[in-house]
């Protein structure tokens, strides 16, 4: 039955989440996990800050920096295309099959990293400020490129992973608070991110079993040829996660590089800011994303309906969290970091509404990726975002530091939304016309 047209925007929005307590109870979950997980993350990381000092903590920024280059060339077999494989599995069988396939090729490749790593930190190329930091590369590799994360969100478990990784930040927060005093070496909080990242890898592999999601054994070896034809699959996907990279996280150590360390140092302050907001504000797409595969079978007008009306509601949000954010931030900044760290405040307050506009656009872009026709699409569209924001940095960054480097970020994301929205309308209206399959 339709919503009667008398009713407001924000009736119509949430009228029917009643109906749905499983829905509204995982959001509630996730949400509340987030928050704690996001406060734990955002103290322990503001007291390892003040212990290193930015150019040490630039330092560990530059090889955390050098281990998500790698796990990106590990996303060649693309959690996307794992969901999907996952939702469409007929059995059990099968889909322990597939979690097989992804934990083989994950082990194999960190491996490989792992002894190229090796040999780089024996030469002489490595700085000496890295002789201690560089090593954690190996054990962050292959402990972070093994969770299994998309496997809970194939199996709408989300909520219970948000339960399980608050421990992580929390543990992290203690051991930095038991161990970290001011003056502490590059490579400090490695050793404690390792520790933690190691602690949560055997607990969620854990609760998978315990779910019930995984029954199979995990080391099983798998023919080459089922591996290669998920990650053909995964081609333009894998291809557009190389460009979200340059886009969203390459200026990081571009400010090293480019600029200074100790920019660098105070930068990744900002974003582990941020990226503490993110892993709140994405709680948003990953419920969802199950959900429009659930809502396309429905029709493709239902999807789209439903995502015009999410992200309006998200819209209103994102504008007036990012005006709270640009009065907020630099007046606490200081008082949280300490003046060393003062630098990053403003670009700080730019990347959150960065991370606010991905929400709005995370609507779009998982609508579309419900449909394998768009992959390329949108890899394209990532493609050429990723060719603007590295130009950009390039130039910018030299100049104005992490002021170039964030405002180049807010950009970036702006033209992914009006993409992802342009795409996703003349999708529906091509349907409607009867141009293209539903």
């Amino acid at each position: 039955m339709p919503f009667p047209t008398s009713l407001s925007l924000r009736d119509r929005l949430w009228g029917k989440l009643p109906n749905r307590p499983h829905l509204v109870n995982k959001a509630a979950i996730m949400v509340g996990a987030r928050v704690v997980g996001m406060g734990f993350g955002f103290i322990g990381s503001a007291w390892a800050a003040r212990c290193m000092e930015p150019h040490n903590y630039g330092i560990s920024g530059m090889v955390q920096s050098v281990v998500a280059q790698a796990s990106i060339l590990l996303s060649a077999l693309h959690p996307t295309i794992l969901i999907r494989a996952f939702k469409n599995a007929s059995n059990g069988p099968d889909r322990d099959r597939l979690v097989q396939s992804y934990t083989l090729f994950k082990i194999l490749s960190s491996v490989l990293l792992s002894l190229a790593a090796i040999a780089v930190m024996a030469s002489s190329w490595v700085p000496a400020d890295y002789h201690f930091a560089g090593w954690f590369f190996i054990p962050l590799v292959v402990i972070i490129n093994l969770q299994p994360t998309w496997l809970f969100q194939a199996s709408e478990h989300q909520h219970f992973q948000s339960s399980i990784t608050i421990f992580q930040p929390a543990f992290t927060a203690l051991l930095y608070f038991i161990f970290f005093r001011p003056g502490m070496r590059a490579g400090a909080d490695l050793a404690v991110v390792s520790t933690c990242s190691f602690l949560l890898l055997v607990i969620l592999w854990t609760a998978m079993k315990r779910l019930g999601v995984f029954k199979g054994n995990l080391l099983v070896l798998i023919p080459w040829s089922e591996i290669a034809g998920l990650i053909r699959q995964s081609g333009w996907l894998f291809i557009s996660g190389l460009a979200v990279y340059i886009y969203t996280m390459l200026e990081l150590p571009l400010v090293g590089w480019l600029y200074s360390i100790d920019a660098l140092g105070q930068y990744r302050t900002a974003f582990q800011v941020v990226n503490a907001a993110q892993n709140f504000f994405w709680i948003v797409p990953t419920i969802l994303y199950p959900r429009f595969l659930e809502w396309r079978k429905r029709g493709e007008v239902f999807l789209w309906q439903r995502q015009v009306k999410l992200a309006l509601f998200f819209s209103v949000f994102g504008l007036a969290a990012g005006v709270a954010a640009w009065v907020i931030i630099p007046a606490l900044y200081p008082l949280v970091f300490g003046q060393a760290f003062t630098a990053a405040a403003k670009p700080c307050a730019v990347l959150v509404a960065s991370k606010l506009i991905m929400i709005v656009e995370g609507i779009y872009y998982w609508g579309l990726m419900t449909d394998h026709r768009y992959d390329k699409t949108v890899s394209l569209l990532m493609i050429a975002t990723a060719l603007f924001s590295l130009t950009a940095n390039l130039i910018l960054i030299p100049s104005f530091g992490m002021r170039g480097a964030s405002w180049v970020n807010v950009a970036s994301e702006l033209w992914i939304l009006a993409g992802c929205w342009f795409f996703s309308y003349r999708r529906i209206q091509r349907i409607q016309k009867g141009d293209l399959a539903a």
